[in-house]
């Protein structure tokens, strides 16, 4: 049911998407075992797999319940296992795609461990080169110096920025968020 309901348009979803969460709140195991069979199975190209994972969040993840609780945790830690190919690639769009959801919602990352390891992971994003700041590399960094100002284990990473790179573009974003 999971791979029918993400081939339906933004605007068939708004109308039944309360009626899914509500059926899938209720059988949680059954989603569970849907959305593995479908991250599992999956061909798409990984910007389209991206947008069908933020989609899914959309439409189920961003209530405090059993079910956006697991859809944030696989998120996390797709994002995870995969941002140092995403850096490698330079994939901006990936990247930004992500960074955004976990800027706007700082539930993704209420294990402080994960919050770690997602700052770790992440800083080298801080690197990549970037034609302009609107591009999606300027504002994916951006986004996530933000996310490092707004919690105390993240100004480390601030001020490591700040040793390694005396010119470097964020520099006034970094130092605003200190």
């Amino acid at each position: 049911m999971l791979k029918e309901l993400l081939k339906k348009t933004d605007d068939d979803l708004v109308s039944i998407s309360e009626q899914y969460r509500k059926y899938y709140n209720s059988n949680l195991e059954i989603f569970k075992i849907e959305y593995e069979n479908y991250a599992n199975t999956t061909k798409k190209e990984l910007p389209l797999l991206v947008l069908d994972y933020i989609k899914i969040y959309q439409l189920f993840g961003y209530n405090q319940d059993e079910l956006s609780f697991f859809i944030r945790r696989k998120i996390v830690s797709f994002y995870l296992h995969n941002i140092s190919d995403f850096i490698k690639k330079e994939d901006g769009f990936v990247i930004y795609s992500f960074i955004d959801i976990f800027y706007c919602d700082p539930l993704f990352f209420e294990n402080k461990e994960t919050l770690t390891t997602f700052f770790e992971a992440t800083y080298p994003i801080l690197s990549l080169k970037t034609e302009d700041m609107s591009s999606f590399i300027a504002i994916a960094c951006m986004r996530y110096i933000a996310i490092l100002g707004s919690e105390k284990e993240g100004k480390i990473f601030l001020e490591k920025y700040l040793q390694e790179n005396k010119n470097g573009i964020y520099i006034e974003d970094v130092k605003e968020e200190l």
